[in-house]
């Protein structure tokens, strides 16, 4: 007898297909390959997301940080522009006043000695910056008094128009428009 236990009963088959090639024996190291190259890849993404949200709240924080500076310099820069707008009507104010300190001089010098000037008002007109309204109290003073003041006043190239006067007891109430005269 023979020394094998087994005995293979198998027939030849026809109808299977041959062995795969050889070269097919790296499809296996091919998917190894590719699943330590997924895994290094998504490690690699991971990292960088988490970098990119550090960067993000970095960039954030730095973003805030010049907010708050921009904030702060816009609102000096916004002091600033109101501070110049202050003093440029200030400078309109005193250029407006150039005009008004010698018709005020006038008035001061015409008064005699026992006189009183008790209010002196000089308003501009915003709509004629030409013209301004003049009202004065003088007390202790008579009416050529203010007729030497008025004289004294067209000196400089003004004249009263439509001057109101009235006196109670001893105070001389003056108004009148003074328009500005070109020679």
């Amino acid at each position: 007898m023979s020394n094998y236990l087994c005995h293979d009963f198998k027939t030849p088959r026809t109808d299977t297909s041959r062995r795969l090639p050889n070269s097919f024996r790296i499809v296996p190291v091919i998917f190894y390959v590719a699943m330590v190259a997924g895994a290094y890849f998504i490690t690699i993404d991971v990292l960088g997301y988490r970098a990119a949200n550090r960067d993000k709240a970095t960039f954030n924080q730095i973003k805030a940080d010049h907010n708050a500076e921009k904030a702060k310099y816009e609102t000096q820069t916004g002091s600033l522009t109101v501070e110049t707008a202050r003093a440029q009507e200030v400078a309109k104010w005193i250029e407006g006043t150039r005009s008004l300190q010698p018709i005020c001089v006038k008035i001061n010098r015409s008064i005699k000695a026992d006189a009183r000037l008790g209010e002196l008002l000089v308003e501009r007109n915003e709509q004629l910056p030409s013209q301004f309204i003049l009202s004065m109290k003088l007390t202790g003073a008579s009416v050529t008094d203010v007729q030497q003041i008025q004289s004294n006043i067209e000196q400089l190239n003004y004249r009263a128009y439509s001057p109101q006067q009235s006196k109670q007891a001893d105070v001389i109430d003056y108004r009148s428009n003074l328009v500005w005269q070109q020679r």
